[in-house]
Formats: structure tokens, sequence, C-alpha cells
């Protein structure tokens, strides 16, 4: 009776492992989309969306992504998957390599009776490496520097692509043709309680925006999430994964993204440090990686993190 019970509970009830027991399901009918011969999926880390390991009997390890339904869309999805593949044919940057399906897409839909509404999902190589945190080294950094500039160099050519900005102050700002609109800010002021020191944080981005300018030199794709879980090392090279929420952005949001997820390290200075400077030996433009318009852009950072 309890599994019975287990079984047709409202999808919506149900703890995160039941909701990843449901959604392996799903994950399996994908993976049918697929010409891999899988030995094993494995459950990684739930977060916003659900991911598994999969471990090939060819003796290859991929990933396959179980997209949330609040999160970008099909089109939006297949757009990030089309960047991915054209990084790894045009440049040598370490990024996920999508896996196509039988029939050539990047991605495939699926329903599944057990799940309320049918789920993008995207298969990828597995990306070798580890992450470090408070293991980071100034040299790391500077590497992660230099990485981020190639990555900002090839996105300031990736035009049109169905991606959204990543500066908008909320879910609610992307909806809108201004993402700093009154109205946007006014609902931001309130769901942070009627802080007006979000009036204050968006005041100073619109105007750091508007001296960058939206020039390929300071605005295009950016990977918008480029913290310590998501570069990785391995054997002294940089690679970057999780491009769920790339955009288009000024890069220097990139860079601010970064430099916000170094503060609880004792060595956040010299890690930024390295991290600028990395930047600079590939892309030395100083508007960039100009301390006043990081702090701006971090300062969004925070806001945005707060009302997620």
């Amino acid at each position: 009776m309890a599994d019975f019970q287990a079984n047709t509970r409202p999808f919506a009830e149900l703890d995160r492992a039941g909701r990843t027991r449901r959604l392996r399901r799903l994950a399996e009918a994908a993976l049918t989309a697929y010409a891999v011969p899988v030995a094993r999926l494995t459950p990684l880390a739930h977060g916003l969306n659900t991911m598994f390991r999969v471990d090939g009997a060819d003796g290859h390890r991929y990933v396959l992504r179980v997209q949330r339904p609040d999160g970008p869309g099909a089109a939006q999805v297949r757009a990030e998957m089309a960047w991915l593949a054209t990084l790894r044919r045009e440049t040598d940057l370490v990024v996920p390599q999508p896996v196509p399906t039988r029939a050539r897409d990047l991605i495939t839909v699926v329903a599944d009776p057990a799940v309320p509404e049918p789920r993008t999902c995207v298969l990828c190589h597995w990306v070798d490496g580890r992450f470090a945190d408070e293991r980071l080294t100034a040299p790391q950094l500077y590497e992660v520097g230099r990485f981020t500039a190639r990555l900002h160099l090839h996105g300031g050519r990736m035009n049109g692509l169905d991606r959204g900005r990543v500066d908008d102050l909320t879910e609610f700002g992307r909806t809108q043709v201004d993402g700093f609109s009154a109205a946007v800010v006014d609902r931001a002021v309130t769901a942070a309680g009627g802080d007006q020191r979000i009036r204050e944080a968006v005041a100073r981005v619109r105007a750091v925006r508007a001296e960058l300018g939206y020039g390929a030199d300071a605005f295009g794709l950016v990977h918008g999430d480029l913290h310590q879980e998501n570069y990785l090392f391995h054997r002294g090279r940089v690679r970057a994964i999780d491009f769920d929420d790339c955009g288009y952005g000024h890069y220097a949001y990139d860079l601010a993204v970064a430099v916000t997820a170094l503060a609880h390290l004792p060595q956040r200075e010299e890690l930024r440090e390295a991290l600028l400077d990395g930047y600079r030996s590939v892309r030395p433009d100083a508007a960039t990686t100009d301390h006043a318009v990081l702090a701006a852009f971090a300062g969004l950072r925070r806001v945005q993190l707060r009302l997620h």
C-alpha cells in the first residue's frame, strides 16, 4: 500500500528523493533518444535542475540534465547547446560537449505520466576535473581570468541566439521589455521588505551600463554564473560547466559574479587581483575590469541572489 501511495502522490507533495525517483524514469526515457548504450544511471547533486551521471557500456561517461519547468524553454536550451557545440568546434576551451540525438537535435523533450509537465533534457560528455574553492590559488584564478576573457571574445561574436539577459533584476523583470523598469524595481523593493537600497543598486548599474555601452568590446554572450562550483581544474587547465544561466550581458557581469563568489575566502583580495590580471592578459580593457564597474555589477548580483 505504501508503494502504491508513493507512486500516486502528486509530484509537488514529494520530497527531493521522491521527485528524483520520478525524474529518473523520465531520464531513462530521454536516453532512448540517444545512440548511447547505458550501463548505469546515477543521480547527482540536485540543484535547480536534476542531473544524472550516465555511465555508458562503451566506457564513456556523460551527464544528463533534466530541465526545471520554470527555467529556460526548449528553444533557449537548444541555443545554449548550440553555443557549447560552437565553442568546442571553434576554440580549445573545455566546456561540456553536447551529444546530439539520433535525430541530430541537441535537446529532447520527454513526458511522463508521473511528472506534471514535459521536461527538456540534454546529454553532454562528462567534464573531468576537480573543484577547488578553499584551496584556490592565485595562479589558478589567473587562468580562470584568461579563460573568461577568451570565452567573452567568442561570446562577442555569437549574435542572435535565443537567450535572455543575465542582468535582469528578477524573474518578473525577464518578462518585461526593460528588466529595470519602475514596475520591476517596485516589486523587487516590496519583495525585499521595503529595502530602498535596491533602488540605489539599480541606479548604479544603469549608469555603468550606459557608460560601457553595448558594443562587442563590452557586451555579448556570457556564462552568467561563473563561480567555484562551475569551474574546475584538470592537469592545470581550467574547464567550465553549467551554462544554464548563459545569456547576453556586459562582460563585467561575469567577472563580478566570479569576484563576489570569493567573498568567504581569506585570500579573496589576492585571488581577485589574479583573476583580473589574467583577464587583462587576453583583453586589456580597463573599463570591463574597473573596480567601480565591478562593484556596481556585484551589487546587482547580490540583489538577484537575494530575490531569487
